[in-house]
């Protein structure tokens, strides 16, 4: 009888693993589904349905000492003691690559230690990362070459020390020695996925409210160009749908003898793609025809703010939700598409010698998403 901890459990990553988890690879596999949060997040908010299994908290802080993370685990989760797999999401944002390094290695090493405390039954961890891994920040600074793969060496000074999932890694190395446990690293790349409420970091949602705009303003059948450039559009990358990366990462909890000891696994949705291929087909989704990139784009961002008016009456006629549009991290969606201008695709074989064969074309995962975005009213 396993016992499933996602912390995370309202971020795009951990949602998903809360959604597939149910089911995936059976109904019971787990008996127990928790899922930790800063702030109340209810099964209704989380658009999920009600399961005697599920079990979401919030009000755990692991910024705090281990001793308190201890005290706060044993009041608010009442069987915290048969935790025995745990799916690792959480992230604190900062300013600079030092405090970040700092504060989201801490983040892991209280919360492992303090679960280590609470819980004897624990037998996987589960750590998800991405393509920092591969220096995909300094594509100036390091050499990249693709197809990325897991068994690649780290990315050289000084640029190493920038890369926060490194200590993490490390971290999990020294504290599972010796121990019943052992763990795996998950490194998607670029995520598209839906979460409820408001999540500024998800570049599928920027590009929706985009496009929904877009058609409002425009028309139906208007051409929007990729706002980008021609050597982006054209590079190759591998996108991964957050139900392709929630299965791989409860695959690799359920088989520890093939993934665990520090296994290292990429996942995207399994063929290299490009802008150029799938900007037409998500256009589609709008009724709007996808073409390439021309010299005179406006960017996003400023397209959105001189259609606010449009915006704000979408809004009232669709009753939708404002806060998608108002949160909208509009700098990550243009680093994404566009300054994500070089060849970074990943090899997956790792992933397939072990027996993942999951997969999803590309546009199909955007589409998912979208599907879910609007049944949660975040564009029309």
């Amino acid at each position: 009888m396993s016992h499933a901890l996602i912390l995370g459990v309202s971020g795009i990553s951990g949602w998903s693993i809360l959604n597939q988890i149910q089911e995936y690879p059976t109904k019971s596999t787990f008996s127990r589904i928790t899922g930790t949060t800063n702030r109340p997040f209810s099964l209704q908010q989380a658009r999920i349905a009600p399961d005697p299994r599920i079990n979401l908290i919030s009000g755990i802080d692991f910024t705090k000492s281990v001793p308190e993370v201890v005290r706060l685990l044993k009041e608010k989760i009442s069987d915290v003691s048969t935790v025995s797999h745990v799916f690792f999401t959480a992230y604190i944002a900062t300013d600079d690559f030092e405090s970040l390094r700092k504060v989201n290695t801490s983040l892991l090493e209280t919360a492992i230690r303090s679960i280590e405390e609470v819980s004897k039954d624990l037998k996987v961890v589960i750590l998800q990362t991405g393509g920092k891994g591969y220096g995909l920040e300094f594509p100036k600074e390091v050499n990249i070459a693709p197809p990325l793969r897991e068994d690649m060496p780290r990315i050289p000074q000084p640029y190493q020390d920038k890369i926060f999932y490194y200590t993490q890694y490390d971290l999990l190395t020294e504290l599972s020695k010796g121990k019943s446990w052992t763990f795996t690293e998950i490194r998607p790349d670029g995520i598209v996925g839906f979460v409820p409420g408001s999540n500024a970091m998800n570049m599928a949602q920027g590009i929706a409210l985009y496009l929904s705009l877009y058609k409002e303003v425009n028309g139906v059948g208007a051409t929007v160009p990729f706002p980008g450039f021609e050597h982006g559009y054209n590079s190759t990358h591998s996108d991964t749908f957050q139900d392709v990366l929630a299965r791989m990462e409860i695959f690799a909890a359920t088989n520890p003898q093939k993934c665990g000891n520090g296994g290292i696994f990429n996942i995207a949705d399994g063929d290299t793609v490009t802008w150029a291929q799938v900007w037409p087909k998500i256009c589609t989704y709008f009724d709007l025809i996808g073409r390439g990139p021309k010299p005179d784009s406006q960017p996003m961002e400023a397209f959105v703010k001189e259609n606010a008016k449009a915006w704000g009456a979408m809004v009232e006629k669709h009753g939708l939700d404002p806060s998608g549009m108002k949160f909208q991290n509009w700098a990550h969606v243009h680093f994404m598409l566009v300054q994500f201008d070089f060849d970074r695709q990943y090899d997956l074989s790792r992933a397939r010698e072990v027996g993942f064969m999951e997969s999803i074309d590309t546009a199909q995962g955007y589409f998912t998403a979208w599907d879910r975005m609007k049944a949660a009213k975040i564009f029309p």
